[in-house]
């Protein structure tokens, strides 16, 4: 129960807000990209993403005393989602990358993030969203299969250390 109660107590004092990424996130952005997605995406390849695809680039923020253990609590982004547009057979909405604090993870944020992206990708009337994800990530396969991800087909040695990736896709 002890723990339960400092769960609960934690999840008060702490606000999280999605909200459109602005210039000023893209240091925090590719800091949170690179720490928790294995990528060899460079900070010159993220911002391009982000400068190129920019409306669809969004960032979780959190405010009050339980968003870390820095003295500044007010405004820390612990979470972005950055989806662009593949053209190949049509245009395809794609999530390029998401990531959340682990400190931060099983709190609906991730959830949150995906679905804004997705409610401005079908606003912008694309039908599908896709996405890649490690074969080896059972974690990353799970929260997107409870967001009604389906795996669609494997790329072999899709990632720069060999690994192979699950594309998955969502109808909007």
């Amino acid at each position: 129960m002890g723990n339960f109660m400092r769960r609960r107590k934690a999840r008060k004092e702490e606000e999280v807000s999605v909200r459109n990424a602005a210039g000023s996130d893209l240091r925090e952005i590719v800091r949170l990209w690179q720490t928790n997605i294995k990528t060899a995406n460079t900070a010159p390849d993220i911002a391009d993403f982000f400068y190129s695809f920019k409306i669809y680039f969004f960032v979780a923020v959190c405010s009050g005393s339980a968003c870390s253990g820095s003295a500044d609590t007010t405004n820390k982004i612990v979470g972005f989602v950055g989806g662009t547009v593949r053209n190949g057979s049509g245009h395809d909405a794609h999530i390029s990358g998401i990531a959340v604090e682990k400190e931060h993870r099983r709190r609906g944020i991730g959830t949150r993030l995906l679905t804004t992206v997705e409610r401005e990708f079908r606003a912008d009337g694309f039908g599908k969203v896709t996405l890649e994800v490690r074969k080896s990530n059972r974690a990353a396969i799970n929260f997107y299969e409870k967001q009604g991800y389906k795996r669609s087909y494997f790329v072999t040695g899709y990632y720069a250390d060999g690994e192979d990736a699950i594309v998955c896709e969502k109808r909007l």
